[in-house]
């Protein structure tokens, strides 16, 4: 089953949330508006009732009767609710009795005619005729209802005083709900806006998604590429450009594809040093072994066997074999070399065992000499540390050889800045410009039996332990500085 695409979701995410967001705000805010227009509409209709119910006196309501119609007390109360009708701009005024009938209308409706559309507001009414409160506190409203054309309307009533007890009579005032048909105009308003923005929403998703998808997409092919073994293809620098997510990763996958083609032309060349270097001591045991079996074949009518040239062609092979078996350590300690475990190094003890190994190797036409000051403890890999100080101590030994004053010194130097200095000092001929830039590439070499090793096995060393390794050189000898960190950097923060 296809998964949906980084497009299809954000539409999804971005556009259903803000469409019910939306709607639920419309209809609140369409309920909120509706619930305010219809409370202050029975404010506004029970004020007006209770304005015309002080006019009116209960007497003369109580004189009417069915078929008073014409008689001049409901004239004039008639033409006093039409006024009253008129200026408020109501639909209809009306007084009628407990029981619900008509007493004055300006509505069809004649005396003793009973208001069905009353009994939907009972239980205010009830309130209105209960007791001799005051009209104020008996005033009601009724509920919103449709009148015969089709519009809302919602009534106000208000009791007409009595002097003898309860309320006999009250007055209804109909107003139209003029509001409520705005408002429903309104919600239907907010739905085309609604819509709107659903379309704008979701072409902007679209568009978000199409911008988002479309790098990462191209990453994708580039992280294809990579895993394909094409490392020489860089990622695209427009996608690299920016803070943002994609940008991040766009640099993580260049970092990665870097470092894969470094790694790669770096085992290139190891594989090519390894082959050249296993080739020469192969060739030479191939020609001694051949002159060995000819030595150790003669002829019948020849001379014996010369043993003593055929113990030389052995110590020949022999001397290839430890050769070609020191490259292959070489090789496997610079390939296979863990990553330091850091503990406490008393530096002084370290550089004695390094000057020692050292000065083994002069005949004593070479002194060593350590110089440093009080004990230093340095946290690092004691062994890897004093293999690349052996290695650099004994490579300016051999630039020392044939100076009959040759000195090489072992230094540290006080810690500045948090950082402790190792340096390694020598009075030989210098470095010559054309080895001093190839000398940190592996396998690189200007002696006969050396592996190339060496250097480059140093400068991962230091680099593994977070220092750095820097050399001069010149006609009175050459100096190699080591920095290293007198803590370990703390590890990264994932973030």
């Amino acid at each position: 089953m296809r998964r949906p695409s980084l497009s299809l979701k954000l539409i999804v995410a971005m556009l259903l949330p803000s469409l019910l967001a939306f709607v639920a705000f419309g209809w609140l805010a369409r309920q909120a508006a509706a619930r305010a227009v219809e409370v202050e509409l029975g404010r506004r209709l029970q004020t007006l009732a209770q304005l015309v119910a002080r006019q009116i006196s209960e007497e003369s309501v109580a004189l009417l009767s069915p078929g008073d119609e014409d008689s001049r007390t409901a004239r004039n109360l008639r033409r006093r609710l039409s006024e009253v009708r008129e200026a408020a701009a109501l639909s209809r005024v009306y007084v009628f009795a407990a029981d619900h009938t008509t007493r004055v209308d300006t509505g069809p409706a004649v005396i003793g005619e009973r208001l069905y559309r009353l009994d939907g507001s009972r239980s205010e009414l009830s309130r209105i005729f209960a007791g001799p409160s005051p009209v104020t506190e008996r005033s009601a409203a009724s509920v919103l209802f449709q009148g015969h054309d089709g519009k809302l309307y919602k009534s106000g009533f208000a009791p007409i005083e009595s002097e003898h007890g309860p309320a006999r009579f009250a007055v209804g005032v109909d107003g139209s709900a003029a509001l409520y048909t705005d408002l429903i105009g309104l919600q239907r308003t907010l739905l085309l806006v609604g819509l709107l923005a659903a379309v704008l929403l979701t072409g902007l998703a679209v568009l978000l998604g199409r911008r988002v998808s479309g790098p990462l997409r191209r990453l994708s092919d580039g992280a294809k590429v990579v895993g394909d073994g094409v490392l020489n293809r860089p990622v695209p620098a427009e996608l690299l450009r920016g803070h943002d997510e994609v940008a991040v990763l766009a640099q993580t996958l260049e970092t990665m594809r870097a470092g894969l083609l470094a790694r790669d032309e770096r085992l290139q060349m190891m594989l090519a040093g390894i082959a050249h270097e296993v080739r020469n001591p192969l060739g030479g045991m191939e020609l001694f072994a051949g002159l060995l079996r000819e030595e150790l074949s003669p002829m019948p009518d020849g001379p014996a066997p010369d043993l003593d040239q055929a113990r030389s062609y052995v110590a020949r092979i022999q001397r290839e074999l430890t050769h070609l078996q020191k490259v292959v350590t070489e090789f496997l300690l610079y390939a296979r070399r863990p990553a330091p475990q850091l503990q406490p190094v008393d530096l002084r003890a370290l550089l004695g065992e390094v000057k020692e190994s050292a000065q083994a190797t002069t005949a004593g036409s070479v002194w060593v000499d350590v110089v440093m000051p009080d004990s230093v403890r340095l946290l690092a890999d004691p062994q890897q540390l004093r293999r690349a100080l052996e290695n650099l101590a004994q490579n300016a030994v051999q630039a020392c050889q044939g100076r009959p004053d040759g000195k090489v010194t072992l230094r540290v130097e006080p810690a500045v800045q948090s950082r402790l200095r190792l340096v390694v000092t020598d009075n030989g001929a210098g470095i010559a410009d054309d080895v001093l830039a190839k000398m940190w590439t592996p396998f690189f070499t200007t002696r006969a039996q050396g592996t190339g090793l060496g250097l480059p096995f140093v400068r991962e060393i230091v680099s593994d332990h977070h220092g750095q390794i820097t050399v001069t050189t010149g006609p009175q000898g050459t100096t190699f500085v080591i920095e290293l960190p007198c803590e370990p950097p703390a590890p990264a923060t994932p973030g």
